[in-house]
């Protein structure tokens, strides 16, 4: 039996006077504009499904622990929910259903993850997006509950996962603690699976990025376009893109 097996109904109140508008606002305008598919990793008392159900979403709710889950379902009988027992780092449920989402979020989850497990869950996490998929993570900093099974967590680990996958930082937040905690803070994170509107680009951005051929000239060209890219703020204007085909034409 889990920690949260044993702590739910604890847990479930605290975790239901938290407003999910409030908690979650600070991306709430990287949604799709249009429903979506959206999957909650760590769903817990399924208090942030239900809250992306009303926004119109179709959410997947995951949640290993089962009395967090049959809390969830009691809580929020939602016909826009559907809820799985799948768990980081396997997903193994998800990833054989040929799902894929428009966003994933995974608030107060990936302190769990084993830090030798984070690059192979991540690794599944991206391949549950679809391109221009959002994935929104929040990290914990401070003590962690005694059997809690939390480990320590960074930004840079989490930016560094990013750009071996190809996705763009599109946001990061310092967030306060909901429940009031002094000696809990948060930092907010939004990525972004890029979208070349074939799908193939966030493919060619792996090869690219991590292949290990590094003395092919072309391949180091685009290897340095694609993070000149990832550090910019936008797409370069009219007249550099110009300049940059015509370069590319000289080259040819």
């Amino acid at each position: 039996m889990s920690w949260y097996d044993i702590q739910a109904a604890a847990l479930v109140p605290r975790y239901e006077a938290v407003q999910p508008a409030a908690l979650h606002g600070w991306w709430r305008d990287l949604l799709p504009a249009s429903p979506g598919a959206v999957l909650d990793i760590g769903a817990g008392s399924g208090r942030d499904a239900a809250w992306l159900a009303t926004l119109g979403h179709a959410v997947v709710a995951a949640e290993p622990s089962s009395a967090m889950r049959q809390q969830g379902q009691r809580l929020h009988p939602d016909h826009r929910i559907r809820w799985t027992a799948d768990a980081l780092p396997e997903l193994a449920g998800l990833l054989q259903s040929g799902l894929s989402f428009d966003a994933v979020l995974l608030s107060a989850v990936w302190q769990h993850v084993p830090p030798l497990q984070r690059a192979r869950a991540f690794r599944k996490i991206c391949t549950l997006l679809k391109p221009g998929g959002l994935l929104v993570l929040t990290l914990r900093q401070g003590p962690a509950p005694a059997g809690s099974g939390m480990h320590p967590v960074s930004l840079g680990e989490v930016e560094a996962l990013a750009r071996d996958h190809g996705l763009m930082p599109v946001r990061q937040m310092a967030l306060p603690d909901q429940q009031g905690r002094p000696e809990v803070s948060w930092t907010g994170v939004a990525l972004r699976l890029p979208d070349d509107g074939t799908g193939a680009l966030p493919l060619l951005r792996h090869v690219i990025l991590n292949d290990a051929k590094s003395t092919t000239y072309k391949l180091g060209l685009l290897r340095a376009l694609l993070r000149a890219a990832d550090g910019a703020a936008g797409w370069p204007s009219p007249r550099a893109r110009r300049r940059l085909c015509c370069r590319s034409a000289c080259w040819r």
